[in-house]
């Protein structure tokens, strides 16, 4: 295993030239003077708490944020729930059963408390404060496991497993909750210390070795995440166990092993962010991934002085935050949404330790400022907003993240302008992924136009191989082209070896210009080639006009039938031809144009999960039908317009589709003046 992290890295240092060789984590931990150690030491020591206490005296939000900190301790100090954990096991079929989860609620409850009632104690010394958090932590030491019932056994074992994960997994001892909690028990244990008795001491790290350390160490092979370094749970699971050890070392400084362990995890984990910062999972789980290791990325660099500096890894310290920018508007896998992602204090240390005047500007005027007081907020205490680092928007607002092969097209941030994302990349990722590859998302005035309609919360198979029958996965449910049937294929099922060819799709031309942008990706190779023998889609971005035209060049046999599909999350309706497309504050009209036969339809799709409380929901879409393609390459395009934009009664008659060879145009009459969109195999030209 740590032959291949070696290869890994090398690979790293080959397309990077800044990671330079594998660091010797062992060594460098072996040399944190662990005699010297005082708690606290994790993310903050005696030290560095003076200067969070003079932010509260000096910064008005800091001192806003703190007074929350305040009141919310005061009610933990009063305030007990009766339920006590024999009443609030978590039930095996937990994802079945749905609704409230009074165990989550129960383990929330107190693990909040306690790390609230232990920062209050850091910040003000008040003793009462420190009992009532132990009393608080004492309940999660209490439990029996840190894991959710989700990821037992009968559970979990039927997942098809992630890249880096091998096929026969049978140990579920320790989850990304187990990481989580290995990372808030180690916080409260270390700002605790001064304040605990032995007795209370050994009950806190008793838990931790019991729950967390002792889960891993030795047998890291036996986990399945300890090499997946594509999905989330590598880090958050590896930063658990770093976090627990590295509290510890003061008791047991033979756990340095842990902590190495823990910093090639994470470092595998960041190595697999792209040098553009893209992520294949979704901006969620980056968020939650990166934003779970992060808190053991900073322990270990001030533990070690700065010997140990994750932060310089190039998936983070070249572009930290523009997979949450300029993917705003790309609601693509598990992982996707349209808003700002990660928490505010997340942002402020990734702007602090790179310096970057992107993310700075990210977090000044996209990220959510918005404190909610019942979550972990002394983070933007510890972590707080740096001053030093100016706020730069962006000379370009368009990226295409080359490592995933995702492209997304706008004229500038901000809602007024359309935004325009297009999926490519390998259908590689049998975790988080989707049968998508070609699918596009818009999204103006803030909302999603046509994107990725909501399937609600896991259930207990849809990470199973049934996972390919969810509407919601499979690429009925994506914004794609089916020919007689054929949906997209996947390059790894349960139990059965990764697919020996690459599965998937590739862009092949992302232009930006002042006044336009285009995407060209090829899906060809996400099918299994029986019934559509090759399909590119031309997206196409009129920034000046926030017009949208894609151009699907679709080949097959004659006679077969064609489905060009789309999901809008406003209300459609089919009108005279056109899809009228309203939403809150979105007006648009959509234009079908194709050289033959077909049906612009309306209708809606099963969607289904194994959920008790859930009834099968029915999902709007319409299609573009095509019963007979009348040759072995077709061209259909669809035109997305502000209804505005309508010159006088023409209404959708205003667009044409010529097709001149091999260079199909499209035209349409704006504001009275005509526009000629030319589409060849080599460029995309826009004639006014």
């Amino acid at each position: 295993m740590k032959k291949l992290f070696a290869l890994a890295l090398c690979l790293l240092t080959s397309l990077s030239g800044v990671w330079s060789a594998e660091p010797d984590y062992l060594s460098l931990i072996k040399a944190i003077p662990t005699q010297k150690l005082q708690h606290p030491y994790l993310v903050f020591d005696n030290q560095s708490k003076q200067e969070i206490l003079r932010l509260v005296e000096t910064d008005p939000q800091a001192a806003e944020i703190m007074e929350m900190i305040r009141v919310a301790g005061e009610r933990y100090m009063l305030t007990t729930p009766d339920v006590e954990p024999p009443f609030v096991a978590e039930k095996l079929r937990a994802r079945y059963i749905g609704g409230e989860n009074p165990n989550w609620n129960y383990r929330h409850y107190y693990l909040q408390g306690a790390e609230t009632l232990a920062f209050l104690y850091q910040m003000y010394g008040d003793e009462a404060y420190a009992q009532k958090a132990y009393y608080m932590i004492d309940k999660i030491c209490a439990l029996d496991t840190w894991i959710q019932k989700a990821h037992d056994f009968v559970n979990i074992y039927g997942r098809v497993w992630p890249w880096g994960a091998q096929d026969d997994q049978v140990v579920f001892s320790y989850d990304h909750t187990t990481g989580d909690y290995g990372v808030e028990v180690a916080l409260v244990y270390d700002w605790l210390y001064p304040a605990l008795n032995k007795y209370q001491r050994n009950r806190i790290r008793g838990a931790l070795l019991e729950k967390v350390i002792t889960k891993v160490r030795g047998c890291y092979e036996y986990h399945w995440w300890s090499t997946a370094y594509r999905c989330n749970w590598s880090g958050i699971c590896h930063s658990g166990a770093g976090m627990a050890a590295l509290t510890l070392l003061t008791e047991d400084p033979q756990l340095v092993d842990v902590v190495a362990r823990a910093c090639e995890g994470v470092a595998g984990m960041i190595g697999q962010i792209g040098m553009d910062g893209g992520w294949a999972e979704g901006r969620g789980y980056w968020a939650y991934g990166f934003g779970t290791s992060s808190y053991f990325m900073d322990a270990i660099k001030r533990a070690t002085d700065s010997r140990i500096n994750l932060f310089e890894l190039p998936g983070i310290k070249n572009t930290p935050t523009d997979f949450a920018l300029f993917a705003l508007g790309g609601p693509f896998c598990d992982g996707g949404q349209i808003g700002p992602v990660g928490a505010t204090h997340t942002h402020n240390k990734l702007v602090a330790e790179t310096k970057n005047t992107t993310g700075k500007w990210y977090l000044e005027n996209i990220q959510d400022q918005s404190i909610n007081p019942d979550g972990p907020i002394w983070w933007n205490l510890i972590w707080p907003t740096p001053k030093d680092v100016p706020a730069v928007k962006p000379a370009e607002a368009s990226k295409h993240f080359r490592t995933i092969d995702w492209a997304f097209m706008r004229k500038d941030f901000g809602d007024e302008y359309m935004q325009l994302a297009v999926k490519s990349g390998p259908n590689g990722d049998p975790h988080h992924g989707f049968l998508d590859i070609g699918s596009v998302a818009l999204t103006w005035q803030n909302e999603s136009v046509i994107g990725k309609f909501a399937a609600g919360g896991y259930d207990l198979f849809v990470f199973d191989e049934m996972r390919w029958d969810y509407l919601y996965t499979n690429s009925y449910g994506q914004n794609v082209v089916i020919v007689n049937g054929e949906q997209q294929q996947v390059a790894k099922h349960k139990d059965q070896p990764w697919a020996d060819h690459f599965i998937g799709g590739k862009i092949e031309q992302f232009v930006v210009k002042d006044d336009y942008a285009y995407t060209l990706v090829n899906a060809t190779q996400a099918y299994p080639g029986q019934e559509l023998k090759g399909w590119k889609r031309w997206a196409i971005l009129d920034k000046e006009n926030n017009i949208v035209i894609l151009l699907d060049e679709v080949k097959c046999a004659p006679g077969a039938e064609i489905d060009v599909l789309f999901h809008p999350n406003v209300e459609a309706r089919r009108q005279d031809g056109v899809m009228t497309l309203k939403g809150e504050r979105v007006d648009m009209e959509m234009v079908p144009l194709f050289k033959g036969d077909y049906t612009l339809k309306t209708g809606r799709q099963l969607h289904h999960q194994i959920v008790q409380s859930q009834a099968t929901r029915w999902i709007p879409y319409y299609h573009i039908l095509i019963e007979k393609a009348p040759a072995e390459t077709n061209y259909i395009a669809s035109v997305f317009y502000p209804t505005a934009l309508k010159d006088g009664s023409l209404g959708a008659k205003q667009f044409t589709l010529e097709e001149n060879g091999s260079a199909p145009v499209i035209s349409c009459v704006v504001n009275g003046q005509t526009l000629r969109y030319t589409v060849s195999p080599e460029q995309v030209t826009l004639e006014r």
